[in-house]
This record gives C-alpha cells, sequence and structure tokens, in this order.
C-alpha cells in the first residue's frame, strides 16, 4: 500500500482528495494536516511515501513546510495548486524547492480524463528511486546507439528541442544554465503544463537563467539564442523555409499531452529535417516517441537523461528501449556539450 498525507487548509478539499484516493485500492490515506507546521510534525512521524500539499496556509506556508520536510528525509511531495497565474508562479517555486509534480486544483478527480490523474502521478512517483542522485554523477556505459548517415562527424543542428513532463522544470534550468549569451541555436522547451503555467515558466527561465526567454506565439519567427516555452493547452508545430517560424495551434484535441511533443518532433521531422538535436528529459509517459522516430529517420540526433537523474524515468527510458538515442546524459552535462557546440 501506498501510504499518502494530505495537507490543505480546506476541509473539503482534503475530503476530496480523500474520496478520490479511495478509489484505488493500493493507495491510502494516513493522515491529514491542515497547516504547514502540522504537516511537518505529521511528516516526521508518520513517514508516508508521499505527501499532497497545499501551497496557502496559515501558520506555514506550503513552500516552507516543503523545504522542512524535505531537509528530514527526501519524500516525493505533489503540489495542489490554483489555476491562476499566481499559482503557476508559486507552483514554480515549489518545485524549484525540491516538489516532484503538481496537479491543479479543480482538475483533481479520478479518472482525469483527457490527461494524466492524481493516482497516475503518485503511482509513478513512488515507484520512482528516492532521491535521484546528484546531476552531476558521471552517466552509467551504454551501447552505442547507430547514427543516421546524415549525423556524422562535422554534423551542426539548426534547432535544439527539449521535452519534459513531471520533474521537468527544474531540470530544464539545469541545462539552460551552462549556455552562454552567444548560444547560436534557438532553444524550443516543450513542457507539460496547462495554460498559465507555461507563460510562468516562460518568465522564470527568464529571470533566471543565461538566455532570453518567453512563451512562444503564433507565427513567430525563432531567432537563435533565445528559448521558446511551447504554450499549455495548445500544440506547437514548426515551418521552415528561409526561417524557422512557429505554429501554435489548438488541434488535434485528441492527443493526451498539451503540448505534446510527438507533434512538435512530427513536424520539425518534415520541416527541418536533420538539423535537430531533442533532449528527452524527466517525465511520465513515453511522449517523444513516435516523433522521435520520424525525427531520427529524418537524420535528426537525440539525447536522454540518464535514469537515476530524473524524477520519472519514463519518457526517457522510453526513447532508449525504442532505439532512438545518440547519448544517455546527466542535466549538468548535456547543458556544457551545448555550451560547447559538442553535438
Amino acid at each position: 500500500m501506498l501510504r499518502i498525507l494530505v495537507v490543505d487548509d480546506s476541509s473539503f478539499a482534503r475530503r476530496r482528495i480523500r474520496q478520490v484516493l479511495a478509489q484505488a485500492q493500493d493507495i491510502v490515506v494516513v493522515g491529514e494536516a491542515g497547516d504547514g507546521r502540522e504537516a511537518v510534525e505529521m511528516a516526521a512521524r508518520l513517514q508516508p511515501d508521499l505527501i499532497t500539499m497545499d501551497y496557502e496556509m496559515p501558520v506555514m506556508d506550503g513552500v516552507s513546510a516543503l523545504q522542512r520536510i524535505r531537509q528530514q528525509r527526501p519524500v516525493p511531495v505533489i503540489m495542489i495548486s490554483s489555476l491562476t497565474f499566481a499559482g503557476a508562479r508559486v507552483t514554480l517555486m515549489a518545485l524549484e524547492a525540491g516538489a516532484s509534480d503538481f496537479v491543479v486544483k479543480s482538475q483533481i478527480d479520478a479518472k482525469a480524463q483527457g490527461r494524466v490523474s492524481l493516482i497516475d502521478k503518485i503511482r509513478a512517483l513512488c515507484a520512482a528511486p528516492s532521491p535521484p542522485l546528484s546531476p552531476h554523477a558521471p552517466p552509467p556505459p551504454t551501447a552505442p546507439v547507430a547514427s543516421p548517415p546524415a549525423a556524422q562527424a562535422g554534423w551542426q543542428p539548426r534547432l535544439v528541442i527539449i521535452g519534459a513532463s513531471t520533474g521537468g522544470p527544474p531540470t530544464v534550468r539545469q541545462v539552460l544554465a551552462p549556455l552562454g549569451k552567444d548560444f547560436p541555436l534557438p532553444i524550443l522547451v516543450v513542457q507539460h503544463m496547462p495554460e498559465r503555467f507555461t507563460r510562468a515558466f516562460a518568465e522564470r527561465l527568464q529571470e533566471s537563467g543565461p538566455l532570453p526567454a518567453q512563451e512562444a506565439v503564433d507565427q513567430q519567427v525563432m531567432k537563435a539564442g533565445q528559448v521558446y516555452v511551447a504554450p499549455g493547452g495548445r500544440q506547437l508545430l514548426l515551418e521552415s523555409e528561409q526561417v524557422l517560424r512557429m505554429r501554435v495551434v489548438q488541434e488535434p484535441t485528441a492527443q493526451l499531452y498539451h503540448p505534446s511533443l510527438d507533434l512538435t518532433l512530427g513536424s520539425a521531422a518534415k520541416m527541418v529535417g536533420a538539423k535537430v538535436l531533442v533532449l528527452v528529459l524527466t517525465g511520465m509517459g513515453d511522449d517523444g516517441v513516435r516523433g522521435g522516430r520520424l525525427l531520427r529517420r529524418a537524420g535528426g540526433r537525440v539525447w536522454a537523461q540518464q535514469a537515476d537523474t530524473c524524477v520519472v524515468n519514463g519518457m526517457p527510458q522510453a526513447m532508449r528501449d525504442a532505439g532512438l538515442v545518440d547519448a544517455v546524459l546527466p542535466p549538468v552535462m548535456m547543458g556544457q556539450r551545448l555550451a560547447r557546440q559538442a553535438w
């Protein structure tokens, strides 16, 4: 049984989360806390496998409680966020402070039609090794992956695409940190997030990163040394003639992820072909495999995050299992190789 501590100052919210989790036979709520200080005490006493944490509470807020709890023991924490820009900003602060993932409070349910549910996230995070090893750790030896004919010595990309889900925001920052202001390529980040959150994420990258960053806009031309974040709730496709241009569209709505790395990579394979380098970072599921096949067939290259540095190793492992990966690296080493242009 997965033992969960529910933390929220609203008794209604705690009851709703308990009702949702009761539908999973492998999950049990072992305690409820109404403020951050109580959460710290109960986390130490109950030793739960995972904590759901509201951020706006009396006595001690959720981010402060998260930091105290992680000083005691690196238990996975899922932040419960409001679907507002202010809620997104606080949630990103919590992710940077060590939270593993988040869910939007208004979308807490068991079935989560068309999206990943709270139960799915709990299972994935509890199954992951905790804590991840340092991103500075050297990668394990891996069997070489055959490169397509276009990916030989002297290969030069035209675009870098970074795909991530659970655990992605702080990991993306790690990758970007070593880059200089003269980095010669545009960088597109496809991070699984709802609308409003991606704009807040782009602002955090702009505030703390080495390169200018913004949420992508429809029909925008991509420029070297700029970071573009695919908007949540929509899909981002690429067009290329003399310049690289982004299209932000609503369709297809049948996709589980909005934005979807598969769709972005598929369009990149068609429009840019061999001149794309893809970095697949931590995250649940297998988004990116179908688009990655098209991209590798066109001559692009793929790096996957080293397993023991992932919050959840789903997306990188799926790419490796499909035989699409040219290199397996921790995030900091990815950034160092980008900075050296060691493609």
